[in-house]
Order: C-alpha cells, then structure tokens, then sequence
C-alpha cells in the first residue's frame, strides 16, 4: 500500500506595500482576523459617540 500525500490548501497570501518599501505579508486566514479585529476597535472606540446620542434625545 502507498501512503497518499496529505491534501493541504494552498492558502493565498496577501501583500501589503507601502511607499518605504515595507512588505507586509498574510495569509487570508490572518488578513480575515486582522480585519474583524480592528473592526471591533472601530466599534468600542465610536461607542461612546453614539451612546451620547441617545442620550441627548
């Protein structure tokens, strides 16, 4: 018997460059976290904003 090779995906990296030349690379995986991520900080830094808003209905 022959041991078939593992199937891993290929993951797709992707590249961020700035005008420094500064290379940034992740997989789509991490790029996925990084954005629900900083979409979180997004939401608790523009909480208070929006809960003086009710507040001064």
């Amino acid at each position: 018997m022959t041991k078939d090779k593992e199937k891993k995906p290929n993951d797709e990296v992707i590249i961020c460059t700035d005008d420094a030349g500064m290379q940034l690379y992740l997989s789509e995986k991490a790029a996925n976290r990084l954005s629900w991520i900083l979409t979180g900080i997004m939401v608790v830094l523009s909480l208070p904003v929006i809960i003086l808003a009710f507040m001064s209905i």
